[in-house]
């Protein structure tokens, strides 16, 4: 699967409920202990212990944000999922670092459709709910059954609940912990409307190691020729630049630091006077930070 996946976007499949905190560790760990765990709602339900629509809903944002994933007997552990639990990482999501990771999986490779809108593309920076669905109604516009106004309406709900900072009352089990980004902001303007922004601003907790992750994806997703330009980085569709949502500045840093660090010996930054390129040394790389090839590369074993 590349970047700009060619699976069809999907603008349903999480039954109302955003991702819960502690939903990923607790079915990782299920799934380890019993691959056919989410195949059997009954038993899916004692040992999570949720409601079967919540049941579904679990199963897929952990197949979305690639904790796990479908397999033939069942499912198994996918590549997001290894690497923060299998790997210990973060055995228990507590990091923002970790965060980040699942952002990107969701924003360039679950082919969800308002991720691909605001996060993947770009195209909304400042918007209003109305402003989403309507955007959400042109990318289904092509599907050869037409989607009721109710699905759109949910799905746009459902991404700004993900992101939006909201009280959480002492319960840490009803939230999202993707609000922990601060991605997402609502104004309330004069005359009553709500105004949500994706601004550029400092992105507390994204680490080197993680944007190497994401970086090297997008780079070896370029034709597989591992070098881009760098405003092509910067503002590409389904870019770190994009989907992180950095300045020109903050980019160039953040490079900076993962050419020094995590991709030491593997990343170069050519400036001349023509051109600004990204280049990555395929065969000098850390085999961690491929961590979808590594998955695809199984899948084709």
């Amino acid at each position: 699967m590349t970047i700009v996946s060619a699976r069809a976007e999907r603008f349903s499949g999480h039954e109302s409920f955003v991702c819960r905190y502690g939903w990923l560790p607790k079915v990782y760990r299920a799934v380890l202990t019993n691959p056919r765990i989410l195949r059997d709602e009954e038993q899916a339900m004692l040992v999570l212990g949720i409601g079967r629509n919540m049941v579904k809903s679990l199963q897929f944002w952990a197949e979305a944000m690639g904790v796990i994933e479908s397999a033939d007997d069942g499912h198994v552990p996918g590549a997001v999922g290894r690497r923060l639990f299998g790997e210990a990482w973060d055995p228990y999501l507590e990091s923002p670092e970790s965060l980040w990771l699942i952002h990107w999986q969701l924003s360039s490779r679950a082919s969800l459709a308002a991720w691909n809108e605001v996060f993947g593309e770009g195209r909304l920076i400042r918007f209003e709910r109305a402003r989403l669905i309507q955007a959400l109604g042109q990318r289904s516009a092509h599907m050869a059954r037409p989607l009721a106004p109710s699905t759109l309406e949910q799905h746009a709900s459902l991404f700004i609940q993900s992101y939006l900072p909201s009280e959480k009352n002492g319960d840490d089990t009803s939230w999202c912990p993707l609000q922990d980004l601060g991605l997402l902001k609502a104004t309330r303007t004069e005359d009553g409307r709500t105004i949500y922004s994706t601004d550029i601003h400092v992105q507390v907790g994204l680490t080197p190691r993680v944007f190497a992750i994401a970086l090297v994806d997008f780079l070896l997703c370029q034709k597989l020729s591992g070098t881009a330009d760098f405003n092509s980085v910067l503002k590409g569709d389904y870019s770190p630049g994009v989907v992180f949502r950095l300045s020109e500045h903050q980019l160039r840093l953040i490079i900076e630091r993962t050419i020094d660090g995590p991709l030491h010996g593997a990343l170069r930054f050519v400036d001349t006077a023509d051109t600004q390129s990204i280049v990555l040394t395929s065969n000098q790389l850390d085999p961690q930070f491929q961590l979808w090839l590594q998955e695809e590369a199984l899948e084709n074993a």
